[in-house]
């Protein structure tokens, strides 16, 4: 039992992904954000606004975990619903206060992402987000295949 939990990927994923989240969110409680409102806040900073099934869909959650990092975020002022091209489909985007906290956050994210890096080694880092980014991407496992590595 214990070495199929050694070898389980998804284990092993999910525990340095907390470690990895509490690091983060650690050196960003400083700008008053966790890591996962930092993203949600970067990601749209770096758009002209996105329709909530895009941003889920984008940051790989579900609607209602969405919504739930959202509330707050709206609640501080960082973010505002704008009109959709879509009536039924409720569009967000970063406003200015948003964006002043992000220019807060951003330096504290980068000294944590400097940590990182310097820990990990630059070659393994670029190598591991390659492979997660093509895990996110195909999502369906049948076609994973070792040939983007």
């Amino acid at each position: 039992m214990l070495s199929a939990g050694l070898s389980c990927v998804n284990f092993n994923l999910r525990r340095a992904s907390r470690a990895v989240t509490q690091f983060y969110d650690r050196e960003l409680e400083k700008a008053g954000l966790t890591s996962q409102r930092f993203s949600l806040l970067h990601t749209l900073g770096a758009t002209d606004g996105l329709g909530l099934a895009e941003l889920a869909d984008l940051l790989v959650l579900d609607r209602t975990t969405l919504i739930r990092n959202l509330t707050p975020l709206e609640e501080l002022g960082y973010v505002a619903d704008v009109p959709s091209e879509n009536k039924r489909a409720r569009k967000v985007i970063l406003t200015q206060k948003g964006l002043e906290a992000l220019r807060i956050a951003y330096p504290i994210w980068e000294e944590a992402q400097a940590a990182v890096t310097e820990a990990m080694g630059e070659d393994d880092l670029k190598r591991l987000l390659k492979r997660l980014n093509s895990i996110v991407r195909k999502r369906n496992f049948k076609e994973f295949s070792k040939s983007e590595d």
